[in-house]
């Protein structure tokens, strides 16, 4: 019995062995995880229970920002507390375009980053549903941050030195892949108008554009051409230009449209409101947008010319001419 208690401890102590071993092809020398996780910026805590949650409408894509991790060294054990080459991945249960590039951000998937541990680098991914989405629809979306292999290449197989990692001070949970649920749901209305509630136009002007956007709002629709028309019923004289047109929107997009006001002798403080309408052809009484925008005549803002830079380099400019002149009378006089 007693030789049996030796055996069971010394498997035991073997067990961290064989728990902490890497995949062939792969080392570990770090910890990946996840900082960071889905939603951390919709103002609760992004260690909030339960699953992540999303929605979009098919043709429309969301964008999410995480933060992939090298953890901390207090959080993990012996070992991979070095620097190490990670990588983030994602991938989803229906298909859907997964990227890595948004806006201005352009952070390709499997992009290698080396860090040490407790750095970590952001990390967009765009989310877009296709037209064929089915309404109520749930995609899976898995993201998570990886090592490289051996041949430097962001491997999922590799695995992770320990998932989850654990904070000390509070026994919060971070994982290496953290999953996100995005529910299609009905688009908006397909016809809207987006402009500010209140413009301010200086008085004096005597073309003042008071502009909106006419938008063909649901992103699988055909280009539509909406027509749209504009009244006023306030103080300010309108130009002779055509306040009524149409303009033809692709879907998901948005086109310019204006109206202008003759400021010119136009009081200060006065208001004038303008209704705008907008319609598709053979539209129903659903498919008719409205909108009020007021219109502020406010006094000209005075620019002023000589600003602390503008003296500034003026100074500057009469400085070197001197130094310019001076140094040709020394000449001549040589």
């Amino acid at each position: 019995m007693k030789k049996f208690g030796y055996v069971l401890a010394l498997m035991l102590l073997l067990v961290p062995a064989f728990a902490y071993a890497a995949p062939p092809g792969c080392t570990w020398e770090g910890d990946p995880a996840f900082r960071y996780g889905w939603n951390y910026l919709d103002g609760l805590p992004y260690y909030q229970p339960g699953p992540d949650t999303a929605t979009i409408v098919a043709g429309g894509s969301i964008a999410r920002e995480l933060g992939p991790y090298n953890a901390s060294t207090v959080w993990t054990p012996t070992i991979c507390k070095a620097l190490d080459t990670l990588c983030f991945d994602a991938y989803d249960n229906l298909g859907w375009g997964l990227t890595g590039v948004f806006g201005a951000h352009n952070t390709p998937f499997g992009d290698l980053y080396i860090l040490g541990s407790a750095y970590l680098w952001y990390q967009w991914i765009q989310i877009t549903a296709p037209c064929s989405a089915a309404l109520g629809a749930t995609d899976m979306v898995v993201a998570g941050c990886y090592y490289a292999n051996n041949a430097g290449v962001c491997d999922r197989t590799c695995g992770d030195c320990v998932d989850p990692d654990t904070r000390p001070a509070d026994g919060l949970k971070y994982y290496n892949r953290d999953t996100l649920y995005v529910i299609v749901v009905a688009p908006p209305p397909s016809l809207s108008i987006v402009q500010a509630d209140t413009v301010a136009v200086e008085r004096g002007q005597t073309q003042a554009y008071v502009g909106f956007s006419l938008c063909n709002t649901n992103p699988c629709a055909p280009p539509t051409e909406i027509f749209y028309s504009i009244r006023s019923f306030g103080t300010v004289p309108r130009v002779s230009y055509p306040w009524a047109g149409s303009v033809t929107v692709p879907g998901g997009e948005c086109r310019y449209a204006y109206a202008i006001l003759n400021a010119s002798a136009a009081v200060k403080c006065t208001w004038d409101t303008l209704w705008i309408k907008a319609w598709t052809a053979g539209a129903a009484a659903g498919d008719t947008v409205r909108c009020t925008q007021k219109v502020h005549i406010i006094e000209p803002r005075v620019v002023p010319l000589f600003t602390v830079p503008v003296v500034t380099i003026l100074v500057l400019a009469l400085i070197l001419a001197a130094a310019v002149f001076m140094r040709r009378r020394a000449v001549n006089r040589a």
